[in-house]
């Protein structure tokens, strides 16, 4: 066979023109976003506002709190000048020591009265020294009372103020606070969530932690709210910060 002669099986010329046939693009189909990463991306806003939304509630929690602690501390004896008409006052009730003791510990020593109430059961109470040592047993001394708690205890002059720490609602807003920042991250990670829920439930609890122990301090400290709220507020974006870059990093 001649070297110029067409192939047997090669199909025959045509002069028809054909049309260029478009070059596949493999990354077109990748492209497109799918339907799963749409609802995510979708479901991402409600989620982040909900975590926003209980972290107010916790901070509307620690408020409630605060100012408990500040009424306990600052509300003025009723018939006295510090009084004003029609505003909320405390009453004063007169108490019996029944028993004294002492519990030493690392380089001190902690002095307890125990006082019986006309209205209400025994309950004791935590004096300093030379308060301890004026009083024994049938001693009468004076309780300040608001709303039927017992905010100080007094006698001659010695004061010693009532411990009415509200633990359970203490408790309540440093885990609500812990769960609005696993909340938050989560939002920005619902594509991962199965494989976060166990560090997202580390970094509620740990978060839970650390608020209630910078709460305690603050609410007993008693720094103008503004101040502490403003702290609070530095505190939650530290931990959602350190949660991020923890994940992050993991």
């Amino acid at each position: 066979m001649p070297e110029d002669s067409p192939p047997r099986d090669a199909p025959p010329p045509t002069d028809e023109p054909q049309e260029p046939t478009e070059p596949t693009n493999p990354k077109k189909s990748a492209a497109s976003p799918s339907i799963r990463s749409r609802l995510l991306a979708l479901a991402r806003v409600p989620v982040l506002l909900a975590g926003l939304a209980v972290t107010v509630l916790g901070f509307v929690r620690f408020v409630d709190v605060f100012q408990e602690i500040h009424l306990y501390r600052t509300v003025p004896t009723c018939a006295t000048p510090a009084a004003r008409p029609g505003a909320l006052c405390a009453t004063v009730e007169s108490g019996r020591v029944t028993e004294q003791w002492k519990e030493p510990g690392d380089g001190s020593t902690t002095y307890k009265l125990t006082v019986a109430r006309e209205t209400a059961p025994v309950r004791s109470y935590m004096v300093g020294q030379a308060f301890y040592e004026d009083v024994s047993p049938g001693t009468v001394v004076e309780l300040k009372i608001l709303r039927g708690k017992v905010l100080e205890v007094s006698y001659h002059g010695h004061r010693a103020r009532a411990l009415n720490f509200p633990w359970l609602k203490w408790i309540e807003f440093s885990v609500v606070i812990g769960a609005g920042v696993a909340l938050v991250l989560a939002g920005g990670y619902l594509d991962e969530l199965v494989q976060l829920v166990g560090m997202l439930a580390v970094t509620a609890a740990v978060t839970a932690v650390a608020t209630a122990i910078g709460a305690a301090v603050l609410i007993t400290v008693q720094w103008p709210l503004v101040i502490s709220l403003a702290i609070g507020a530095a505190l939650w974006l530290l931990a959602v910060y350190t949660g991020h870059r923890t994940i992050e990093e993991s």
